[in-house]
């Protein structure tokens, strides 16, 4: 795999992308995660990308979705960014532990492409999401996706928490 500077991986994450082809409407069960996949494309230069859902089949909380870059010129793929819930410990990781007890993001760094390790080894907690479909959103977001509301139309509308002993606020 050839060099990247920390630049070239933050416009490769940011940059504007297209659904080229979404996802399939059913999931697909494969080793205890419900999967999807879809294409996308950068508008400005054709650039490929894969994106990849995975959600448990029995914890949904415990889900992945994550950017792949396809390059041309090269063999193969690899990781840019990763959305993920707490799913516990990850063995080979250089966080610490208790990071993956928690909803995280894991970020190509080009030290660890330098280095030969996975480009998005390493994890930051946060706090911009707290289930699969708000991760999904920002997730979306964050890559540049600029027809998600073509495939996720109702992905930006905030869920309600309707509680009937509270009076509606203003």
């Amino acid at each position: 795999m050839r060099t990247y500077t920390q630049e070239e991986i933050e416009q490769l994450i940011t940059c504007p992308k297209q659904i080229a082809e979404p996802p399939k409407k059913e999931w697909r069960i494969e080793r205890g995660s419900k999967r999807k996949d879809m294409t996308l494309v950068a508008t400005a230069d054709k650039k490929e990308f894969t994106v990849f859902i995975r959600v448990n089949v029995d914890f949904e909380e415990n889900f992945s979705v994550g950017l792949e870059y396809n390059p041309k010129e090269e063999k193969g793929t690899f990781c840019l960014l990763r959305c993920n819930g707490p799913h516990g410990e990850f063995i080979g990781g250089d966080s610490a532990p208790s990071v993956h007890f928690r909803y995280h993001i894991h970020k190509a760094k080009a030290e660890n492409i330098e280095a030969g390790m996975r480009p998005e080894r390493g994890a930051e907690p946060t706090d911009k999401y707290a289930s699969y479909r708000d991760a999904l959103r920002v997730f979306l977001e964050t890559i540049g996706v600029t027809n998600m509301d073509e495939y996720f139309p109702d992905l930006r509308q905030m869920a309600l928490a309707l509680d009937e002993r509270k009076e509606p606020q203003e």
